[in-house]
Protein backbone atom coordinates (compact mmCIF):
# COMPACT_ATOMS: atom_id res chain seq x y z
CA UNK A 1 0.00 0.00 0.00
CA UNK A 2 1.61 3.38 -0.83
CA UNK A 3 1.75 5.60 1.86
CA UNK A 4 1.71 9.67 0.79
CA UNK A 5 3.76 12.24 2.62
CA UNK A 6 1.34 14.93 2.57
CA UNK A 7 -0.39 14.20 6.06
CA UNK A 8 3.28 13.62 7.65
CA UNK A 9 4.42 16.98 6.21
CA UNK A 10 1.37 19.03 7.73
CA UNK A 11 2.00 17.47 11.51
CA UNK A 12 5.94 18.17 11.02
CA UNK A 13 4.82 21.96 10.34
CA UNK A 14 3.23 23.54 13.85
CA UNK A 15 6.49 22.23 15.49
CA UNK A 16 8.90 23.94 13.10
CA UNK A 17 6.70 26.82 12.38
CA UNK A 18 8.81 30.11 13.13
CA UNK A 19 12.17 28.27 13.37
CA UNK A 20 13.39 30.26 10.11
CA UNK A 21 12.94 33.67 12.06
CA UNK A 22 13.98 32.47 15.25
CA UNK A 23 16.63 35.00 16.72
CA UNK A 24 20.53 34.19 16.35
CA UNK A 25 20.69 34.26 20.01
CA UNK A 26 18.98 31.62 20.39
CA UNK A 27 20.32 29.78 17.96
CA UNK A 28 23.98 30.31 19.93
CA UNK A 29 21.99 28.32 23.03
CA UNK A 30 23.22 25.46 21.73
CA UNK A 31 27.12 26.38 22.91
CA UNK A 32 25.37 25.45 26.70
CA UNK A 33 23.33 22.36 25.32
CA UNK A 34 24.32 19.14 26.57
CA UNK A 35 27.26 17.65 24.15
CA UNK A 36 24.51 15.07 22.37
CA UNK A 37 27.76 13.84 20.23
CA UNK A 38 29.80 13.32 22.92
CA UNK A 39 26.87 11.31 24.63
CA UNK A 40 26.63 9.25 21.19
CA UNK A 41 30.29 8.57 20.82
CA UNK A 42 30.37 10.57 17.45
CA UNK A 43 33.24 12.81 16.22
CA UNK A 44 32.85 16.26 16.35
CA UNK A 45 34.25 16.61 12.47
CA UNK A 46 33.17 14.13 9.92
CA UNK A 47 34.90 13.96 6.77
CA UNK A 48 33.47 12.18 4.09
CA UNK A 49 36.24 9.92 1.46
CA UNK A 50 34.49 9.02 -1.62
CA UNK A 51 37.46 6.34 -2.21
CA UNK A 52 38.59 7.83 -5.75
CA UNK A 53 41.66 7.84 -4.05
CA UNK A 54 41.62 3.94 -3.85
CA UNK A 55 39.77 3.45 -7.14
CA UNK A 56 41.77 5.38 -9.62
CA UNK A 57 44.86 3.65 -8.62
CA UNK A 58 43.08 0.24 -9.16
CA UNK A 59 41.85 0.92 -12.64
CA UNK A 60 45.38 3.45 -13.48
CA UNK A 61 43.88 2.76 -17.64
CA UNK A 62 40.97 4.68 -16.89
CA UNK A 63 42.56 7.40 -14.93
CA UNK A 64 45.78 8.46 -16.56
CA UNK A 65 44.64 12.13 -15.67
CA UNK A 66 45.16 11.18 -12.39
CA UNK A 67 43.04 11.69 -9.34
CA UNK A 68 40.49 14.02 -9.57
CA UNK A 69 40.05 16.82 -6.74
CA UNK A 70 37.90 20.13 -6.57
CA UNK A 71 38.63 22.77 -8.94
CA UNK A 72 39.43 20.85 -11.88
CA UNK A 73 42.90 19.53 -10.62
CA UNK A 74 44.30 16.54 -10.91
CA UNK A 75 46.95 14.54 -8.76
CA UNK A 76 49.48 12.19 -10.04
CA UNK A 77 48.37 8.72 -9.63
CA UNK A 78 50.93 6.73 -7.82
CA UNK A 79 52.31 3.40 -7.76
CA UNK A 80 50.72 1.81 -4.39
CA UNK A 81 53.57 -0.17 -3.57
CA UNK A 82 53.05 -0.31 0.43
CA UNK A 83 50.22 1.60 2.56
CA UNK A 84 51.98 4.79 2.56
CA UNK A 85 51.84 5.52 -1.26
CA UNK A 86 48.29 5.59 -0.76
CA UNK A 87 47.89 7.33 2.34
CA UNK A 88 50.33 9.97 0.48
CA UNK A 89 47.21 10.70 -1.68
CA UNK A 90 44.23 12.33 1.24
CA UNK A 91 44.11 10.25 4.19
CA UNK A 92 47.65 10.55 5.47
CA UNK A 93 47.21 14.52 5.11
CA UNK A 94 43.76 14.21 7.02
CA UNK A 95 45.31 12.45 9.42
CA UNK A 96 47.71 15.25 10.75
CA UNK A 97 44.47 17.12 11.94
CA UNK A 98 42.39 16.87 14.85
CA UNK A 99 39.80 15.53 12.58
CA UNK A 100 38.35 12.02 14.39
CA UNK A 101 35.75 10.61 11.80
CA UNK A 102 35.88 9.38 8.88
CA UNK A 103 32.99 8.56 6.39
CA UNK A 104 34.52 6.13 3.73
CA UNK A 105 32.64 5.44 0.66
CA UNK A 106 32.66 1.78 0.61
CA UNK A 107 30.02 0.99 -2.28
CA UNK A 108 30.07 4.03 -4.89
CA UNK A 109 29.92 0.99 -7.64
CA UNK A 110 31.96 -1.87 -7.55
CA UNK A 111 32.31 -2.42 -3.44
CA UNK A 112 35.99 -1.62 -2.28
CA UNK A 113 36.32 -5.58 -1.56
CA UNK A 114 35.72 -6.67 -4.78
CA UNK A 115 38.27 -3.65 -6.65
CA UNK A 116 40.69 -5.07 -9.20
CA UNK A 117 44.14 -6.10 -7.27
CA UNK A 118 46.15 -6.05 -10.41
CA UNK A 119 47.85 -2.50 -9.20
CA UNK A 120 46.86 -2.07 -5.36
CA UNK A 121 47.54 -5.80 -4.15
CA UNK A 122 50.48 -4.22 -1.84
CA UNK A 123 47.16 -3.25 0.23
CA UNK A 124 46.28 -6.68 0.59
CA UNK A 125 43.20 -9.17 0.01
CA UNK A 126 40.93 -6.66 1.35
CA UNK A 127 42.26 -3.15 0.51
CA UNK A 128 39.94 -1.28 2.84
CA UNK A 129 41.28 -3.23 6.07
CA UNK A 130 45.07 -1.38 6.21
CA UNK A 131 42.94 1.91 5.61
CA UNK A 132 40.51 1.33 8.54
CA UNK A 133 43.41 -0.24 10.68
CA UNK A 134 45.29 2.74 10.36
CA UNK A 135 42.63 5.60 10.71
CA UNK A 136 41.49 3.83 14.19
CA UNK A 137 44.66 4.18 15.69
CA UNK A 138 44.38 6.62 18.15
CA UNK A 139 40.58 6.13 19.04
CA UNK A 140 39.61 7.79 15.65
CA UNK A 141 35.91 6.85 14.40
CA UNK A 142 35.59 4.91 10.92
CA UNK A 143 32.33 5.06 9.33
CA UNK A 144 31.29 2.53 6.07
CA UNK A 145 29.54 5.65 3.79
CA UNK A 146 26.74 3.50 2.14
CA UNK A 147 25.82 6.08 -1.20
CA UNK A 148 21.80 4.91 -1.28
CA UNK A 149 21.24 5.47 -4.82
CA UNK A 150 24.40 6.80 -6.86
CA UNK A 151 23.72 6.74 -10.59
CA UNK A 152 27.42 7.94 -11.46
CA UNK A 153 27.26 5.13 -14.13
CA UNK A 154 24.84 7.29 -15.76
CA UNK A 155 27.21 9.88 -16.50
CA UNK A 156 30.80 7.69 -16.92
CA UNK A 157 31.63 4.37 -18.00
CA UNK A 158 34.46 3.92 -15.54
CA UNK A 159 34.66 -0.26 -14.65
CA UNK A 160 34.87 0.40 -10.79
CA UNK A 161 31.37 2.18 -11.49
CA UNK A 162 29.61 -0.61 -13.20
CA UNK A 163 29.27 -3.45 -10.65
CA UNK A 164 27.67 -6.73 -11.47
CA UNK A 165 24.78 -5.47 -10.00
CA UNK A 166 24.06 -3.16 -11.83
CA UNK A 167 24.93 -4.68 -15.15
CA UNK A 168 22.64 -7.40 -14.40
CA UNK A 169 19.16 -5.89 -13.00
CA UNK A 170 18.65 -3.15 -15.46
CA UNK A 171 14.98 -3.81 -15.48
CA UNK A 172 15.26 -2.53 -11.72
CA UNK A 173 15.83 1.08 -12.74
CA UNK A 174 13.40 3.84 -12.55
CA UNK A 175 13.27 4.17 -16.31
CA UNK A 176 14.42 0.52 -17.50
CA UNK A 177 16.17 0.77 -21.24
CA UNK A 178 14.67 -1.58 -23.56
CA UNK A 179 16.53 -4.22 -24.85
CA UNK A 180 17.31 -2.93 -28.18
CA UNK A 181 18.50 0.33 -26.62
CA UNK A 182 20.54 -1.47 -23.86
CA UNK A 183 22.20 -3.94 -26.36
CA UNK A 184 22.84 -0.93 -29.20
CA UNK A 185 23.43 1.90 -27.28
CA UNK A 186 24.05 1.79 -23.46
CA UNK A 187 26.15 -1.51 -23.43
CA UNK A 188 28.58 -0.34 -26.48
CA UNK A 189 29.41 2.84 -24.23
CA UNK A 190 29.85 0.87 -21.30
CA UNK A 191 32.82 -1.01 -23.15
CA UNK A 192 34.31 1.61 -24.54
CA UNK A 193 33.42 0.95 -28.03
CA UNK A 194 30.96 3.75 -29.05
CA UNK A 195 29.74 7.08 -27.53
CA UNK A 196 27.72 7.94 -24.92
CA UNK A 197 24.07 7.88 -25.60
CA UNK A 198 21.77 10.55 -24.83
CA UNK A 199 19.92 8.72 -21.98
CA UNK A 200 19.19 10.72 -18.45
CA UNK A 201 21.18 9.82 -15.74
CA UNK A 202 18.55 9.73 -13.32
CA UNK A 203 16.22 6.98 -15.44
CA UNK A 204 19.19 4.68 -14.35
CA UNK A 205 18.75 5.03 -10.61
CA UNK A 206 17.49 1.71 -8.69
CA UNK A 207 13.45 1.86 -7.73
CA UNK A 208 13.18 1.44 -3.94
CA UNK A 209 9.91 -0.01 -4.13
CA UNK A 210 11.52 -3.21 -5.67
CA UNK A 211 12.37 -5.71 -3.13
CA UNK A 212 15.64 -6.93 -5.11
CA UNK A 213 17.10 -3.29 -4.32
CA UNK A 214 16.58 -3.05 -0.80
CA UNK A 215 17.97 -6.43 -0.18
CA UNK A 216 21.06 -5.52 -2.73
CA UNK A 217 21.29 -2.91 -0.20
CA UNK A 218 21.05 -4.76 3.09
CA UNK A 219 23.17 -7.32 2.11
CA UNK A 220 25.75 -4.73 1.01
CA UNK A 221 25.63 -3.15 4.84
CA UNK A 222 26.11 -6.88 6.32
CA UNK A 223 29.01 -8.00 3.95
CA UNK A 224 30.90 -4.31 5.46
CA UNK A 225 29.44 -5.08 8.94
CA UNK A 226 30.92 -8.61 9.07
CA UNK A 227 34.00 -7.59 7.20
CA UNK A 228 35.00 -4.58 9.55
CA UNK A 229 35.36 -3.65 12.79
CA UNK A 230 33.30 -0.53 12.21
CA UNK A 231 32.21 2.17 14.24
CA UNK A 232 29.41 3.19 11.85
CA UNK A 233 27.44 3.61 8.97
CA UNK A 234 26.65 6.35 7.10
CA UNK A 235 23.54 6.15 4.73
CA UNK A 236 24.39 8.84 1.77
CA UNK A 237 20.61 9.65 0.67
CA UNK A 238 21.80 12.39 -1.35
CA UNK A 239 23.50 10.29 -3.97
CA UNK A 240 20.76 10.47 -5.08
CA UNK A 241 16.90 11.26 -4.11
CA UNK A 242 15.28 9.89 -6.59
CA UNK A 243 14.09 6.43 -5.48
CA UNK A 244 10.58 5.96 -6.54
CA UNK A 245 9.15 6.35 -9.67
CA UNK A 246 7.05 10.05 -9.59
CA UNK A 247 3.70 9.29 -8.07
CA UNK A 248 4.96 5.93 -6.19
CA UNK A 249 6.97 7.78 -3.38
CA UNK A 250 6.48 5.01 -0.30
CA UNK A 251 7.07 6.18 3.26
CA UNK A 252 6.32 2.69 4.98
CA UNK A 253 8.46 1.02 2.24
CA UNK A 254 11.59 3.23 3.68
CA UNK A 255 10.84 3.62 7.37
CA UNK A 256 10.42 -0.59 6.89
CA UNK A 257 14.37 -0.56 5.24
CA UNK A 258 15.77 1.57 8.24
CA UNK A 259 14.02 -0.33 10.97
CA UNK A 260 15.87 -3.74 9.13
CA UNK A 261 19.64 -2.16 8.52
CA UNK A 262 19.36 -1.01 12.29
CA UNK A 263 18.51 -4.59 12.72
CA UNK A 264 22.02 -5.55 10.78
CA UNK A 265 23.84 -2.93 12.57
CA UNK A 266 22.57 -4.42 16.13
CA UNK A 267 23.55 -7.91 15.17
CA UNK A 268 26.79 -6.79 13.95
CA UNK A 269 27.60 -4.54 17.56
CA UNK A 270 26.17 -7.79 19.71
CA UNK A 271 29.11 -9.21 17.39
CA UNK A 272 31.97 -6.79 18.01
CA UNK A 273 30.92 -6.10 21.81
CA UNK A 274 30.02 -2.42 20.96
CA UNK A 275 27.21 -0.06 19.13
CA UNK A 276 27.30 0.60 15.60
CA UNK A 277 26.32 4.55 15.15
CA UNK A 278 23.93 5.32 11.64
CA UNK A 279 23.75 8.58 10.90
CA UNK A 280 21.88 9.67 7.73
CA UNK A 281 22.41 12.75 5.27
CA UNK A 282 19.07 14.24 4.19
CA UNK A 283 17.29 16.85 2.29
CA UNK A 284 17.85 20.52 3.28
CA UNK A 285 14.39 20.10 4.88
CA UNK A 286 12.15 17.68 6.64
CA UNK A 287 9.67 18.10 3.46
CA UNK A 288 12.11 17.28 1.04
CA UNK A 289 12.89 14.13 2.67
CA UNK A 290 9.71 13.46 3.37
CA UNK A 291 9.28 14.20 -0.58
CA UNK A 292 11.88 11.74 -1.35
CA UNK A 293 9.93 8.82 1.18
CA UNK A 294 12.53 9.40 3.91
CA UNK A 295 10.41 9.79 7.35
CA UNK A 296 13.38 10.90 9.16
CA UNK A 297 11.25 11.94 12.47
CA UNK A 298 9.81 8.29 12.08
CA UNK A 299 13.33 6.98 12.67
CA UNK A 300 14.34 9.67 15.17
CA UNK A 301 11.04 8.91 17.32
CA UNK A 302 12.20 5.20 17.15
CA UNK A 303 15.60 5.47 18.37
CA UNK A 304 16.89 4.31 14.91
CA UNK A 305 19.43 7.11 13.80
CA UNK A 306 22.21 8.62 16.05
CA UNK A 307 22.73 11.78 13.91
CA UNK A 308 21.42 13.80 10.99
CA UNK A 309 23.69 15.25 8.48
CA UNK A 310 21.57 18.23 6.65
CA UNK A 311 21.65 18.60 3.14
CA UNK A 312 24.08 18.80 -0.22
CA UNK A 313 26.89 21.50 1.32
CA UNK A 314 26.19 23.90 -0.63
CA UNK A 315 23.33 26.39 0.94
CA UNK A 316 24.84 28.54 4.49
CA UNK A 317 22.58 31.48 4.69
CA UNK A 318 19.56 29.95 2.97
CA UNK A 319 19.95 26.73 4.63
CA UNK A 320 17.06 25.65 7.29
CA UNK A 321 19.34 24.06 9.79
CA UNK A 322 17.98 25.30 12.55
CA UNK A 323 14.80 23.62 11.72
CA UNK A 324 16.75 19.86 11.68
CA UNK A 325 18.09 21.05 14.78
CA UNK A 326 14.58 21.74 16.95
CA UNK A 327 13.72 18.21 15.74
CA UNK A 328 16.50 16.22 16.34
CA UNK A 329 17.70 17.63 19.71
CA UNK A 330 13.83 17.14 20.45
CA UNK A 331 14.59 13.43 20.28
CA UNK A 332 18.01 13.59 21.67
CA UNK A 333 19.96 13.22 18.58
CA UNK A 334 22.84 15.53 17.23
CA UNK A 335 23.08 17.21 13.87
CA UNK A 336 25.96 17.84 11.69
CA UNK A 337 26.11 20.98 9.11
CA UNK A 338 27.16 20.24 6.05
CA UNK A 339 29.98 22.05 3.64
CA UNK A 340 30.66 20.84 0.19
CA UNK A 341 34.25 22.45 -0.97
CA UNK A 342 33.63 22.36 -4.98
CA UNK A 343 32.36 25.59 -6.23
CA UNK A 344 28.66 24.57 -7.05
CA UNK A 345 27.59 28.08 -5.91
CA UNK A 346 29.36 29.85 -8.70
CA UNK A 347 29.64 32.79 -5.77
CA UNK A 348 32.57 34.80 -6.15
CA UNK A 349 35.55 33.94 -4.08
CA UNK A 350 33.64 30.92 -2.86
CA UNK A 351 36.82 28.06 -1.98
CA UNK A 352 38.94 30.95 -0.73
CA UNK A 353 39.96 30.91 3.15
CA UNK A 354 37.02 33.54 3.83
CA UNK A 355 33.97 32.32 2.11
CA UNK A 356 34.69 29.05 4.12
CA UNK A 357 34.93 30.41 7.52
CA UNK A 358 31.95 32.12 7.02
CA UNK A 359 30.22 29.00 5.69
CA UNK A 360 31.22 26.96 8.58
CA UNK A 361 30.36 29.66 11.25
CA UNK A 362 27.05 30.15 10.07
CA UNK A 363 26.10 26.62 10.44
CA UNK A 364 27.59 26.99 14.29
CA UNK A 365 25.67 29.90 14.52
CA UNK A 366 22.22 27.85 13.14
CA UNK A 367 22.73 25.22 15.71
CA UNK A 368 24.86 22.49 14.46
CA UNK A 369 26.95 20.08 16.53
CA UNK A 370 29.38 18.72 14.66
CA UNK A 371 30.63 19.72 10.91
CA UNK A 372 30.37 17.64 7.72
CA UNK A 373 32.71 17.80 4.62
CA UNK A 374 32.33 16.52 1.28
CA UNK A 375 34.36 17.10 -1.73
CA UNK A 376 37.12 18.57 0.64
CA UNK A 377 40.21 16.91 -0.86
CA UNK A 378 43.02 19.01 -1.60
CA UNK A 379 46.03 18.25 1.00
CA UNK A 380 46.86 21.48 1.28
CA UNK A 381 43.41 22.50 3.01
CA UNK A 382 43.38 19.89 5.48
CA UNK A 383 44.15 21.54 8.12
CA UNK A 384 41.64 24.16 7.73
CA UNK A 385 39.49 21.64 8.80
CA UNK A 386 41.10 22.30 12.61
CA UNK A 387 40.61 25.81 12.25
CA UNK A 388 36.48 25.54 11.24
CA UNK A 389 36.37 23.49 14.47
CA UNK A 390 37.45 25.67 16.75
CA UNK A 391 34.71 27.97 17.29
CA UNK A 392 36.91 30.63 19.03
CA UNK A 393 39.09 30.68 17.15
CA UNK A 394 37.35 31.21 14.33
CA UNK A 395 35.00 34.12 15.58
CA UNK A 396 38.55 35.93 15.71
CA UNK A 397 39.37 35.58 11.91
CA UNK A 398 38.44 37.59 8.68
CA UNK A 399 35.23 35.64 7.23
CA UNK A 400 33.52 37.00 4.03
CA UNK A 401 29.60 36.45 4.27
CA UNK A 402 27.98 35.64 1.10
CA UNK A 403 24.68 34.63 -0.94
CA UNK A 404 24.25 31.03 -2.32
CA UNK A 405 22.63 30.53 -5.48
CA UNK A 406 19.84 27.94 -6.17
CA UNK A 407 18.71 25.54 -8.92
CA UNK A 408 19.72 22.24 -8.78
CA UNK A 409 23.03 20.45 -8.58
CA UNK A 410 23.53 16.52 -9.25
CA UNK A 411 19.59 16.31 -9.01
CA UNK A 412 19.92 17.51 -4.94
CA UNK A 413 18.70 21.46 -4.90
CA UNK A 414 20.79 24.17 -3.74
CA UNK A 415 17.98 26.64 -2.33
CA UNK A 416 19.74 29.53 -2.66
CA UNK A 417 18.49 33.14 -4.10
CA UNK A 418 20.50 33.58 -6.53
CA UNK A 419 20.37 34.80 -9.63
CA UNK A 420 17.39 36.84 -8.61
CA UNK A 421 16.20 39.24 -11.55
CA UNK A 422 14.71 42.20 -10.60
CA UNK A 423 11.20 43.84 -12.07
CA UNK A 424 11.46 47.29 -12.70
CA UNK A 425 9.65 48.93 -9.91
CA UNK A 426 9.26 46.02 -7.75
CA UNK A 427 11.37 45.79 -4.86
CA UNK A 428 12.82 42.66 -3.60
CA UNK A 429 14.09 41.45 -0.68
CA UNK A 430 16.87 38.62 0.51
CA UNK A 431 18.62 37.64 3.74
CA UNK A 432 21.89 37.27 4.31
CA UNK A 433 23.02 35.63 7.90
CA UNK A 434 26.64 37.14 9.99
CA UNK A 435 27.59 35.10 12.68
CA UNK A 436 29.70 37.79 13.54
CA UNK A 437 28.65 40.82 15.77
CA UNK A 438 28.98 43.50 12.93
CA UNK A 439 29.57 46.34 15.58
CA UNK A 440 32.83 44.68 17.18
CA UNK A 441 34.26 43.95 13.98
CA UNK A 442 37.40 45.92 13.14
CA UNK A 443 35.89 46.73 9.46
CA UNK A 444 32.81 45.49 7.63
CA UNK A 445 32.55 46.11 3.61
CA UNK A 446 29.78 45.39 1.22
CA UNK A 447 30.01 43.93 -2.20
CA UNK A 448 26.85 43.69 -4.59
CA UNK A 449 27.21 42.70 -8.22
CA UNK A 450 24.23 42.83 -10.92
CA UNK A 451 24.19 41.70 -14.33
CA UNK A 452 23.38 44.19 -16.79
CA UNK A 453 22.86 44.33 -20.64
CA UNK A 454 22.65 48.37 -20.88
CA UNK A 455 22.36 51.27 -18.61
CA UNK A 456 21.76 50.70 -15.30
CA UNK A 457 20.79 53.55 -12.56
CA UNK A 458 21.64 52.66 -9.08
CA UNK A 459 18.86 50.86 -7.54
CA UNK A 460 17.45 51.85 -4.36
CA UNK A 461 19.21 49.73 -1.76
CA UNK A 462 18.22 49.22 1.99
CA UNK A 463 19.81 47.21 4.67
CA UNK A 464 17.96 46.21 7.61
CA UNK A 465 15.72 49.00 6.49
CA UNK A 466 18.08 51.89 6.63
CA UNK A 467 19.14 53.34 2.73
CA UNK A 468 22.70 52.90 2.15
CA UNK A 469 23.63 56.09 0.28
CA UNK A 470 27.31 55.77 -0.03
CA UNK A 471 27.80 53.59 -2.80
CA UNK A 472 30.62 53.37 -4.68
CA UNK A 473 29.79 51.76 -8.58
CA UNK A 474 32.05 50.28 -10.72
CA UNK A 475 31.28 49.13 -14.12
CA UNK A 476 31.89 45.96 -15.93
CA UNK A 477 31.44 44.81 -19.70
CA UNK A 478 28.19 42.92 -18.58
CA UNK A 479 28.07 44.33 -14.78
CA UNK A 480 28.15 46.82 -12.60
CA UNK A 481 28.98 46.24 -8.57
CA UNK A 482 28.74 48.44 -5.86
CA UNK A 483 30.55 48.73 -2.69
CA UNK A 484 30.92 50.01 0.70
CA UNK A 485 32.60 50.24 3.99
CA UNK A 486 31.70 53.41 5.39
CA UNK A 487 30.67 53.38 9.22
CA UNK A 488 26.70 53.95 8.11
CA UNK A 489 27.23 49.79 6.54
CA UNK A 490 28.62 49.10 10.18
CA UNK A 491 25.77 50.46 12.18
CA UNK A 492 22.98 49.12 9.56
CA UNK A 493 24.85 45.32 9.55
CA UNK A 494 23.52 42.90 12.80
CA UNK A 495 24.63 40.09 13.59
CA UNK A 496 21.86 37.23 12.45
CA UNK A 497 19.44 37.71 8.98
CA UNK A 498 19.84 40.68 7.70
CA UNK A 499 17.47 42.02 5.19
CA UNK A 500 18.68 43.59 1.89
CA UNK A 501 15.91 45.49 -0.26
CA UNK A 502 16.30 46.63 -3.58
CA UNK A 503 13.76 49.06 -5.68
CA UNK A 504 15.63 48.92 -9.21
CA UNK A 505 13.71 51.56 -12.54
CA UNK A 506 15.30 48.94 -15.14
CA UNK A 507 16.04 45.24 -15.47
CA UNK A 508 18.84 44.07 -13.23
CA UNK A 509 19.78 40.53 -12.28
CA UNK A 510 21.23 40.49 -8.87
CA UNK A 511 24.32 37.57 -8.96
CA UNK A 512 26.38 38.69 -5.97
CA UNK A 513 26.27 39.82 -2.61
CA UNK A 514 28.75 39.03 -0.07
CA UNK A 515 29.76 41.23 3.46
CA UNK A 516 33.63 40.75 4.73
CA UNK A 517 33.74 41.06 8.39
CA UNK A 518 37.02 41.64 10.24
CA UNK A 519 36.88 40.61 13.57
Amino acid sequence: MKTTFKPAIKATLPVLAGLLLMPLAALHAADASPDLLRERGLPRILFNNDSDDLKFPAYPEHHAEGVWVPEGKYLPLPKITSLEDYLALRIGALAKTKTQGLAYCGNFGVPVWELKRDHIAALGDDPLQPILQFWKQGGRKFFFSVRMNDTHYGWLNWPHLWDDFTLTHRHLFLKPPTDKVWETELLPWIEGKAKKPAISPSSLAFDYARAEVRAHYIETLREACRRYDLDGVEFDWLRYPDLFRKGEVNVATMTDFVRETRAVLDEAGKRHGHSLRLVARVPVTPEQALAAGLDVEAWLKAGWLDAVIVGPGTSFSSCPLERWVALAHGYGVPVYGSLERQNRNHVARYGSPETLRAAVATLWSKGADGLYFFNFYLNEEMPQLDEFADRAGLARLPKEYFLESGGFNNLTEGGGPLPLTLKPGTPATVHLVIADDPAEAKATSLEIVFKTEGELETPEITLNGRPLRELKSARGKANISFTMNSAALKEALKRGANAFSFTSAGSATLTSLSVRVEP
